[in-house]
């Protein structure tokens, strides 16, 4: 039986790169190489593809200071689907072509799960892991998924949105949200993942503050109701008949879950979490009716906030391609429900291979 050709694509332009060459060292020292023949493309801060070639033993030691140390050669996704993969262009030598059976974009936040990314792959006509173009934008514009969620009864904390242009009006602004939503309040770019950007504000000034640094990282800024309780989260698998793993709890080190506390200084988790097993139940499923919504596939992270007073459970936000190492939540909280990281990489494959595709019959799918 031949090999499957997988493109793992890495790295990225956005604050969450180093992010994603953790989560690419996982996922490509765990995919079998009797069965998967693996292409690694890195993705530099600038932009650059690099096809990572010859024998490779850990992805995060090919890169140094961005830029990859060991041999790598430019090349590309093309969108030509008579191409099918990759395009390389080595040095002085002529283009080659690698046909690509399934692409495994290990991005996270900007230009790689905001559907930028998986519409290159809808127009090359390669199958890929994760949610499709509609849903990882959705989930990524947390403007967008906050109305979707709203329309559909999800319950989640107050919010409001104020955009770049309307600076002019920024007092008008805070005297809404300070009598709509009330001190404290999380002030967070629109469209960015690691709680990059986000900020609490407990008075005026800090609110002021926090808005000016959201709107370094995004045209739109979401201002949100702090809630006073506890932070929760579940992973879920699948397409049409998706599943929801047990729960977890995160403790933050610091006040709140922000990068610090994801990636520099790890919170403690409770795994599972601490709840009574009804309640448990509530939240997972909320977290596939969440994910059906949105229209998701493959796999998500769905965040929750437990309101300490009234005991509510508020849908936070969905990571469509979250933190994907063997150890981060997602992982852990599969494992936990008994799919281990390798069996949930080729479930992942199976997957993609398996998502229905516009404009395919009932017979194609």
């Amino acid at each position: 039986m031949s090999q499957m050709t997988i493109a793992m694509i890495f790295g990225g332009t956005n604050t969450e790169h180093e992010v994603s060459i953790l989560s690419a060292t996982s996922v490509y020292e765990s995919l079998s190489k009797e069965k998967y023949d693996i292409y690694p493309i890195y993705i530099t801060k600038a932009g650059e593809w690099i096809y990572l070639a010859g024998e490779i033993t850990s992805i995060a030691d090919c890169i140094k200071d961005g830029y990859p140390s060991h041999s790598g050669i430019p090349a590309i996704i093309s969108p030509d689907r008579s191409v099918g993969g990759m395009v390389v262009s080595p040095i002085d030598q002529t283009p080659y072509t690698i046909k690509i059976d399934l692409a495994f974009p290990v991005l996270h936040g900007l230009y790689g799960e905001d559907g930028t990314m998986q519409g290159l792959f809808e127009l090359a006509g390669i199958p890929y892991i994760g949610a499709d173009v509609l849903s990882t934008a959705i989930c990524m514009d947390k403007e967008i998924a906050n109305r979707l969620f709203d329309h559909a009864g999800i319950a989640r904390a107050k919010w409001d949105v104020i955009y770049r242009r309307d600076r002019d009006r920024l007092d008008s602004y805070i005297a809404r949200f300070e009598r709509e939503i009330g001190y404290p309040m999380f002030t967070k770019p629109a469209n960015a993942g690691s709680s990059v950007g986000v900020s609490k504000a407990t008075d005026i000034l800090s609110l002021r503050e926090g808005i000016d640094l959201a709107f370094k990282h995004d045209y739109k800024v979401i201002v949100e109701k702090g809630i006073i309780g506890r932070e929760v989260e579940c992973a879920v698998l699948g397409n049409n008949h998706p599943i929801a793993s047990v729960v977890a709890e995160i403790i933050p080190r610091n006040e709140f879950y922000d990068y610090e506390a994801k990636y520099l200084s790890p919170s403690e988790t409770v795994l599972p979490a601490e709840l009574d097993s009804d309640f448990a139940d509530r939240i997972r499923a909320i977290a596939q009716k969440a994910y059906i919504v949105a229209g998701c596939s493959g796999m998500a992270r769905v965040d929750f906030l437990i309101e300490g007073s009234s005991n509510s459970i508020l849908l936070n936000e969905i990571n469509t391609l979250p933190g994907f190492t063997n150890i981060s939540m997602y992982a852990r909280c599969m494992e936990a429900s008994g799919v281990s990281y390798v069996q949930l990489l080729d479930k992942l494959i199976e997957l993609a291979l398996k998502r229905e595709k516009r404009g395919a019959s009932v017979d194609d799918v």
